[in-house]
């Protein structure tokens, strides 16, 4: 599982394959500590931006940063194998090699479905926006995010009997790799996880991908119809608009209504629209990353001699599969308008919250400070009995006492 491609094929290799080798051995040196690093601080501070914004109200936020974390979670293991360049042989010893397959095997699984489980909410707001407020709660979503948890950590439990360390019979180095003894049996459970892990869920993705996508495609086209100058629409331009108007039944659930939506509702709309590509970009990218990984991973099944070649190809799709688990964030930026405003917002809000605590400890330059005092000032409650020559009066004796308070402070600077 640690060895490169390096080796794996002796030493019968033409000037092209030694070329492309060690070019995959130099993006495996420099390309995943970069990407272990940059990966790691994007998900974290998308973590931080799912948990602490105005979008923790969306049950959408606590898949993608559940998605953070597994992502995190798998660069650690990554992190460390990759260590082995150092001869930090953490990865290849007991009990290290199982515990970071199963992370890596528990964290792989749960990537693909949290993806699964975005997807398929997305696919219930646009298809089916009546059951949005009853299906895609932020409590049903933890449910199933603490279902799809235990049920992965359970799956993923063979890894640990299944790995062990062992002497490589091609370099003559410890690596963390199957147990012999256990190959019919992993045998099967690889014809099992791959079945849960790519073929069941990436049929999923691709289905509900593509009908959502239609359907933003036409929403899309509606919008831009109602754009242009005004003109007799066509029969087939008012059977697209009648189905997205809102469905709504009488109280007694007997025949149903077609109205026109609010305002409201067509600003919610258009947000869910947003919300929705941004998701169909982080589930295409996905599929994209993981897809030539696993197809050569169902190819090695088949053949039992793999090629050089095949080998060599699989260790580049390889970089591309990790890839996936460092990228979300800037896919986030990129797409996510408000996930922007978002990232704005909390770096505003952490810096605001450290120039108060400045002012209140005396610490600070003198504008952070007299900034600091005028939004304390600006907060206290009005008093609107007041006439305004008394509200004057009171503004200036509190701008008094302001300065006073700010003159009796310590003298942390030199003023003017």
């Amino acid at each position: 599982m640690a060895e490169t491609a390096v080796g794996l094929a002796g030493s019968n290799l033409t000037a092209t394959e030694v070329v492309l080798e060690k070019i995959g051995d130099f993006l495996n040196f420099y390309y995943v500590p970069a990407l272990v690093l940059f990966g790691t601080i994007g998900n974290i501070l998308s973590v931080l931006v799912f948990f602490k914004t105005k979008l923790r109200k969306l049950s959408s936020s606590y898949y993608l940063a559940a998605l953070g974390l597994s992502d995190t979670v798998y660069l650690f293991g990554l992190f460390v194998t990759w260590l082995d360049f150092f001869q930090v042989h953490i990865y290849t010893r007991e009990p290290y090699c199982q515990l970071f397959t199963y992370m890596s095997g528990v964290s792989s699984f749960l990537s693909v479905w949290y993806v699964v489980a975005f997807t398929f909410e997305r696919f219930i707001v646009v298809r089916y926006p009546l059951k949005r407020q009853s299906w895609c709660t932020v409590r049903r979503a933890k449910t199933i995010i603490a279902c799809l948890t235990m049920f992965g950590s359970v799956l993923c439990v063979p890894y640990i009997f299944y790995a062990g360390t062992q002497l490589s019979e091609r370099n003559n180095l410890i690596i963390c790799d199957l147990r012999k003894e256990y190959k019919a049996q992993m045998e099967i459970f690889n014809y099992i996880d791959t079945v849960i892990v790519f073929v069941v869920p990436f049929t999923i993705i691709v289905v509900l991908n593509s009908v959502t996508s239609f359907t933003v495609w036409r929403f899309a086209g509606l919008r831009r119809n109602m754009t242009l100058p005004k003109r007799k629409p066509s029969n087939l331009e008012i059977r697209r608009q009648m189905s997205f108007q809102y469905f709504s039944t009488h109280p007694n659930g007997r025949n149903g209504i077609l109205r026109r939506p609010s305002m409201r509702e067509n600003r919610m709309l258009h947000s869910q629209m947003k919300v929705t590509k941004m998701l169909l970009l982080v589930s295409s990218v996905f599929v994209c990353l993981n897809l030539p990984s696993y197809v050569m991973r169902v190819r090695a099944f088949v053949e039992t001699q793999p090629s050089y070649h095949l080998i060599l190809l699989q260790y580049y799709f390889y970089i591309f599969f990790i890839t996936n688990f460092g990228i979300n964030f800037i896919l986030y930026c990129i797409s996510g308008q408000n996930f922007r405003k978002a990232v704005i917002e909390m770096f505003r809000r952490q810096r605001q919250n450290r120039v108060n605590q400045e002012a209140i400890s005396g610490c600070g330059t003198q504008s952070e400070l007299l900034r600091a005092y005028g939004n304390l000032a600006l907060r206290r409650p009005s008093t609107p009995m007041l006439s305004t020559t008394t509200t004057t009066t009171t503004n200036r004796t509190a701008e008094t006492l302001l300065w006073k308070e700010y003159a009796d402070s310590p003298p942390v600077m030199n003023l003017p």
